[in-house]
């Protein structure tokens, strides 16, 4: 390749009298358009690998001083387990709660005396069975509040995502699966 570039420059630069215009050589015009983009994919490449690479450790450091899973898997659904240990009520116009609960947020139907509902136990929003048990199903949150209903305890040192504990006292933390029932929120 070197000898190739050192005969072209040869060739496009002749020994010629001091008046005459050097000749113009297309191919070494080419070639180096040629290497000048290859270069810049190149090190476009390298700028990209190393923005998510930088982007997957940043997650990962988030992650291990939180003691919280990556993100994308905080919002994945309860399990059947888990959805049939919330608790459920018979609407009632006359019952205590009765006043917070109106409609539910999902249907957007007024509630109905004889109506099973489940009402959250972090947030207290309430929803028809069937409406919330659909939702749930592909969501961990309320859809009022967004509040996160069952939480992973960390795998290193078994405390709670968010907590002050340290890594010495794993024996006084319980560690609970999602499969536990008992594994809401305070």
């Amino acid at each position: 390749m070197a000898r190739l570039l050192f005969r072209l420059l040869q060739e496009a630069s002749p020994p010629s009298p001091a008046g005459a215009a050097p000749a113009f050589n297309p191919d070494l015009v080419l070639i180096l358009a040629v290497l000048l983009c290859a270069l810049t994919c190149v090190l476009g490449l390298i700028a990209v690998s190393r923005c998510a690479w930088l982007r997957r450790m940043a997650t990962r450091n988030r992650a291990d001083q939180t003691h919280q899973p990556p993100v994308a898997a905080a919002n994945k659904g309860l399990k059947k387990k888990v959805l049939r240990s919330l608790p459920k009520l018979t609407y009632s116009p006359d019952s205590p709660p009765a006043e917070k609960l109106v409609e539910c947020a999902i249907c957007l139907t007024e509630f109905a005396a004889g109506d099973e509902l489940r009402v959250l136990p972090q947030c207290g929003h309430g929803f028809h069975v069937l409406c919330i048990d659909t939702w749930l199903g592909s969501h961990s949150s309320c859809p009022s509040c967004r509040q996160i209903l069952v939480v992973a305890r960390c795998h290193k040192c078994g405390g709670l995502p968010g907590s002050s504990s340290s890594g010495s006292e794993p024996d006084t933390l319980i560690k609970q699966s999602e499969d536990d029932p008992d594994n809401f929120l305070p």
